[in-house]
């Protein structure tokens, strides 16, 4: 009977947010309102359903001790230490580097005009904003649902690989909003190529095995999983803006590399493979 109900709310979980996110995030499209003080309240308004449809089902359905540890997997930084901070940054200043690299010095792209490193060389604390922003503009929205529900539910019913496609595909169309909204990277995307704009989906479900290994690795620590995500979004994109799309689809093609590399770690891997077994006992 749990696991039933366990299917259900998942279920649940993935209509509220994908109906909420959706609904709110095309209502500008529709209305004509992009980028009007309405429409960017309510496009950012729908970005908040995952973790918000999460923290719901959280209140209403788990006892005390499951709100206990889901929250201590959410902020103690005891699961992950500094060691895997490190490496997550190292991860993705290497990607970040290596397709820079082979955008400007190989294909000839345009170096990217990097505005936020430029702003903390003026002044270091601007570094505490932007963090703050890396941190609301993905992690905060998201991950209490991502990886904090939606992630275990899917391992026990559909092992390691599928659960992190499943879930990696899902988190891909759940920016659908994205590519029809101005000012977003989604949207330069579209704009661009029809066939950058599809490859994104493939990209999100590769990095999903990022997101989902760093989590096994760290004993299912939710802010790992969101450190992750916002590592990859600070280094990768928000903190070498302003730059072209033909530097976009690079770093993204070597961030698909790297994350296709660790994904095939991740499936053959005996050793890795136990560990997970082993978590998924807990």
């Amino acid at each position: 009977m749990k696991k039933s109900n366990d299917t259900k709310q998942l279920i649940l979980f993935f209509i509220i947010t994908l109906a909420w996110t959706w609904g709110f995030g095309f209502a500008p499209v529709f209305m004509g309102i992009e980028g009007t003080p309405l429409g960017t309240f309510l496009f950012y308004f729908g970005g908040g359903a995952p973790s918000a449809t999460a923290l719901f089902i959280v209140f209403l359905t788990y006892s005390k001790e499951q709100r206990k540890d889901y929250f201590m997997r959410c902020f103690s930084f005891r699961y992950m230490g500094i060691k895997w901070l490190v490496l997550i940054i190292l991860f993705f200043a290497l990607i970040s580097v290596v397709g820079i690299w082979i955008g400007v010095c190989l294909l000839g792209y345009e170096m990217p005009g990097m505005n936020f490193v430029h702003a903390i060389a003026q002044n270091p604390f601007n570094l505490f904003l932007i963090l703050l922003i890396s941190v609301i503009s993905g992690p905060l929205n998201e991950e209490f649902g991502w990886r904090g529900y939606a992630l275990d539910r899917l391992f026990v019913r559909y092992g390691f690989t599928k659960a992190t496609l499943l879930l990696g595909f899902i988190w891909g169309i759940w920016h659908l909003a994205w590519f029809f909204t101005p000012g977003q990277a989604q949207y330069n995307l579209l704009q661009d190529s029809l066939f950058d704009a599809v490859m994104y989906i493939p990209s999100v479900m590769l990095f999903n095995f990022a997101v989902s290994y760093v989590y096994i690795k760290t004993k299912r620590s939710i802010l790992a999983g969101a450190l992750v995500h916002m590592f990859s979004n600070l280094l990768g994109s928000q903190i070498l803006s302003p730059y072209s799309t033909e530097i976009s689809m690079t770093i993204r093609c070597t961030k698909i590399f790297f994350c296709g590399c660790l994904a095939l770690y991740c499936i053959f891997s005996k050793k890795f493979n136990e560990e997970y077994n082993g978590r998924l006992h807990q």
